[in-house]
């Protein structure tokens, strides 16, 4: 087989190779250290760097003017976004339940949301159905666009700019909704198995390097889709964006908010990504946390200090 061939088999087979792998390895490691969400994000961040490095991407473009930018706003949401969120999520959650029913949980037994094999897949549709509508209204609602354009300001999808996101942000899309499963009273294994899925396929969809999601194109929301929600030029037909969905490409396909243009059986991708009102991509990170929240004026003097 020549060597071309090869190359291209590797590049449409490597992907679910990986989803299988660190899916196994989230859900059979659960409670070891490697299993802990830090180290897991932290080890597919370095597994999709060494992607970009073998297979790369023809529109590729470098981000090493924005690195201290990506690895401080990566080091933030990693070890502080989840943290604070959920001192501040679970003590107003939890006041409804509370209130309403006199316990903590929604439920006093995960029994009585259905036996465990069904938890699984109701746990995957409930968060990616949250996930999709979360991450439409970021882009629909103008303060929430403030918070979330930043995001869209990279210039291209690296795994160094996969959580580079405003903290307040980020919260909404990926802390909240797991915060709300747990008070509902879900089994946590069940949480564990469903979740798990879209906690890979979410994070491998900013891959910067020249893999292939073949069929899993209509399934998950691999890089060639990603790119497609990052264009700088919004699709014909769409106002805001496209593919929205986070993890799973089943919703987008449901509201038709899906898009993957085909050219002689290959998918099309987006020349240029970046924001598409122009928006040139923010170096600093202290103005990423600050100008969305119209606190600016602090930033002199944070910048002295």
């Amino acid at each position: 087989m020549p060597a071309r061939n090869i190359a291209y088999l590797s590049s449409v087979l490597i992907l679910p190779a990986l989803f299988v792998l660190f899916y196994a390895i989230r859900v059979l490691t659960d409670g070891n250290a490697l299993s802990q969400t830090k180290w897991f994000t932290l080890a597919i961040i370095g597994t999709m760097i060494i992607l970009e490095r073998l297979y790369k991407y023809r529109y590729a473009v470098s981000q090493r003017s924005v690195l201290v930018r990506d690895i401080s706003s990566t080091l933030v949401n990693l070890y502080v976004t989840g943290a604070v969120a959920g001192l501040i999520f679970l003590p107003v959650l939890a006041f409804f339940p509370e209130f309403f029913f006199g316990r903590n949980l929604f439920f006093a037994f995960s029994e009585q949301l259905g036996p465990f094999w069904l938890q699984v897949p109701v746990t995957m549709l409930l968060v990616s159905f949250f996930r999709y509508w979360m991450h439409r209204l970021q882009h629909k609602v103008p303060f929430l666009w403030e918070l979330h354009s930043y995001h869209h300001g990279v210039t291209d999808l690296k795994a160094s700019n996969l959580l580079v996101s405003h903290p307040i942000d980020y919260a909404l899309r990926n802390v909240l909704v797991f915060t709300l499963l747990g008070l509902i009273g879900f089994n946590p294994f069940a949480i564990l198995i469903g979740v798990s899925a879209i906690r890979v396929t979410a994070a491998f969809s900013h891959c910067g390097g020249d893999v292939k999601g073949g069929v899993f194109n209509y399934i998950f929301v691999t890089p060639e889709v990603h790119r497609w929600h990052h264009s700088a030029i919004v699709p014909s037909g769409h106002k805001y964006s496209v593919n929205y969905g986070v993890g799973f490409v089943v919703w987008d396909l449901i509201f038709g908010t899906f898009h993957l243009p085909q050219k002689d059986g290959q998918p099309e991708q987006p020349e240029r990504i970046g924001h598409p009102g122009g928006l040139t991509d923010e170096t600093n990170y202290l103005k990423l946390l600050l100008v969305p929240l119209g606190l600016q004026r602090l930033f002199p003097i944070l910048k002295r200090t």
